[in-house]
């Protein structure tokens, strides 16, 4: 069996992966190849999706989407028929707690330790009513989305705050992803299998 190949939008993890990193700065892995993607300049789009056929012209098995911006959609559409030319069809929005109104409601210190807790759990809140739309959209055809929390990683986001190892976020989110089907419920989970009632 040839090694996933995987799309992440701002990170750098998988068995192939192509991502968009948030700055020029992101750590390189032997096995990323990093393709300029901005996500406020569609223009950028068509050359990122031509550069990600380029290097994986046997298609994609998973689109890892962190962005939370409202062009989202063009980004994920331009991406379908590389995920059409595999099985795996999925497409994983990684999301966060910080954007359920019940979390936050009832654990409002969280977001007070955040530089900038609105814009961030509002742009999360955009990406959950996305991966929402995107899965009754693609269902049907055989695409599997997927929203995750990550947890509360340790990184340079999240120093002020208790959490999790990097190395432990991502290990545990890839067996999450992993399991789910096209036929399976639309719902909101955590890096660690546990489901969110509300998304």
């Amino acid at each position: 069996m040839s090694p996933k190949v995987i799309v992440v939008t701002g990170s750098n993890r998988g068995d192939t992966v192509i991502a968009t990193p948030l700055a020029p700065r992101s750590r390189r892995l032997p096995n990323m190849t990093l393709v300029e993607l901005d996500a406020d300049d569609l223009g950028t789009i068509d050359s990122a999706v031509a550069d990600v056929e380029r290097i994986a012209p046997e298609g994609l098995d998973d689109l890892w989407n962190n962005l939370g911006v409202y062009n989202v959609d063009q980004n994920l559409a331009s991406f379908l028929p590389l995920l059409e030319k595999r099985a795996t069809k999925k497409i994983v929005s990684v999301s966060s707690v910080a954007a359920s109104f019940d979390f936050t409601k009832n654990v409002g210190s969280f977001l007070t330790q955040l530089d900038a807790p609105f814009i961030y759990a509002a742009s999360k809140a955009t990406l959950n009513m996305s991966a929402w739309y995107v899965h009754n959209q693609l269902n049907s055809s055989g695409f599997t989305i997927v929203l995750i929390h990550p947890g509360v990683v340790l990184t340079e986001m999240n120093i002020t705050v208790q959490g999790i190892p990097t190395e432990e976020s991502p290990t545990k989110m890839m067996a999450v992803v992993d399991a789910p089907s096209a036929q399976d419920e639309f719902v909101f989970k955590s890096y660690d299998g546990s489901k969110h009632e509300r998304i």
